[in-house]
């Protein structure tokens, strides 16, 4: 992939030379020469003016280097046409060059020009033409190893991103990556990665460290960024400080590196040491109660100290109080049981009525309902209803017991399996017509119990 890019900046070099001359450069003879004056502005990465840019007079050995405020100057120029090639190591490390620019220079006379790097969507453009612009970026990154900084070639490098995919009633997050391997000079070029998210590269050495960073294209179509690793288990220490955004110290605060064991907590000085970490580059983040978490990228040195700092974001915002007004309907009242008590249609018994009663056993409760009788059975007692108030006889009662029919078991054992402390409410009908429809079975011609136990509460209320 490297090596189809550099044959494709070779081509666009060579074109743009021809462009660029359309018929023979020469100089003038003169004996009062002139004075090339510009300036260089690094439009890829900084968007800043570019200090340390070399300027040439191609053909010839004249040279000028920018300054801090990208400034150069080319003096005692004799007259006639020359073009100006330029040279930055941020072009030589992104396998880019610029066109040479074509310059007339006059007898005693001063010539302004102003150079630039490629800008990020040219950039992109170059490295990356299957990509659709202004939707996609490029990242090109430099494999280096962190104990000598020298290239590392063969590295697996992958970027990592989330991306949200938004539907009617749920959000879900999709993990996306892609990955390329770096060239003998370690350069390697991730083409079609968002400019919208942060991204994570990652890249692990033969036998070696894995190195993570975070990167963020803001936007832009191009970014170039440096990943360090080593080849070897060799380890070093990070140590610094956490500050907020204001610049004070934040004590306590509980530092870890992104991907590893190290782990430290500030002292009362907000200061950290996290010592054994695998030398490369990495993320340290640091995270204290009341701010937003906050991280630094760092390039850890074998055997050696790294410092940072890690500011945290803004303290945490406090809301002003919310008042949340929900309706909760107690559980009788939603099973129907105190609308049933209305009607007074039966029989009912509340919590107090049950513990009033002073019943050891479920049958000792209908001791105080008129109408009903306990009759000894076996070893058990059953429950038995009055049908008619103007006939003494008495049968047993159909049950349902939190809403489910519940047949007799055999008269030799106790009618319903359940103490009175367990028991929410109970209703009693009589006879059939005067129960529930829902609970009117052709076994309930002797009347019918209903009862209500606390395990039927359901364990979370509903919520509105």
């Amino acid at each position: 992939m490297a090596g189809r890019a550099a044959l494709r900046l070779i081509l666009y070099t060579a074109a743009s030379l021809s462009l660029a001359a359309p018929y023979p450069l020469r100089a003038q003879s003169s004996d009062r020469p002139g004075t090339v004056r510009g300036v260089v502005f690094d439009s890829l990465i900084t968007s800043r003016l570019l200090e340390g840019a070399e300027v040439w007079i191609e053909s010839t050995n004249r040279m000028a280097r920018s300054d801090g405020a990208g400034n150069f100057v080319l003096s005692a120029v004799p007259p006639g046409r020359y073009l100006l090639t330029l040279y930055h190591p941020i072009l030589d490390s992104a396998g880019l060059s610029v066109p040479p620019v074509m310059v007339d220079v006059t007898s005693d006379n001063t010539t302004d020009v102003t150079l630039a790097t490629p800008s990020p969507a040219q950039a992109h453009h170059l490295l990356c033409r299957s990509d659709p612009i202004q939707r996609v970026g490029a990242i090109l990154a430099v494999i280096r190893n962190a104990s000598d900084d020298k290239p590392l070639g063969s590295v697996t490098i992958s970027a990592h991103w989330t991306t949200y995919d938004i539907g009617e009633s749920s959000v879900r997050a999709t993990p996306r990556s892609i990955e390329a391997h770096s060239d003998p000079a370690g350069h390697v070029l991730l083409c079609g990665v968002p400019t919208d998210v942060a991204l994570v590269l990652r890249g692990r050495a033969e036998a070696g460290s894995t190195g993570m960073l975070v990167l963020d294209l803001a936007g832009r179509p191009f970014a170039r960024a440096d990943l360090h690793l080593t080849v070897s288990s060799a380890t070093g220490t990070v140590r610094g400080v956490v500050r907020n955004r204001h610049g004070s110290l934040v004590p306590g605060a509980t530092v870890a590196a992104v991907g590893m064991d190290s782990t430290a907590q500030a002292d009362a000085f907000g200061r950290f040491s996290l010592t054994g970490m695998i030398a490369g580059s990495g993320i340290v983040e640091a995270r204290a109660v009341g701010y937003m978490p906050g991280h630094s990228q760092t390039t850890v040195r074998p055997d050696s100290v790294q410092d940072v700092d890690i500011v945290l974001g803004d303290s945490a915002t406090v809301l002003d109080p919310v008042t949340v007004v929900g309706e909760y309907t107690p559980y009788l009242a939603r099973i129907g049981f105190e609308s049933r008590r209305k009607t007074s249609q039966g029989h009912f018994l509340d919590t107090a009525d049950v513990k009033r009663s002073g019943a050891i056993r479920f049958e000792d409760i209908f001791r105080m309902v008129p109408g009903a009788r306990i009759r000894p059975v076996g070893m058990g007692y059953v429950v038995e209803l009055q049908r008619d108030p103007s006939n003494s006889s008495t049968c047993p009662p159909a049950y349902f017991v939190d809403g489910v029919y519940f047949p007799l078991p055999p008269l030799q054992t106790a009618t319903v399996p359940i103490i009175p402390s367990e028991i929410l409410a109970i209703e009693v009908y009589s006879n059939l017509s005067s129960a529930p429809a829902q609970y009117q079975r052709r076994e309930g011609v002797c009347g019918v119990i209903l009862v209500w136990t606390k395990r039927g509460v359901p364990k979370n209320r509903v919520s509105h």
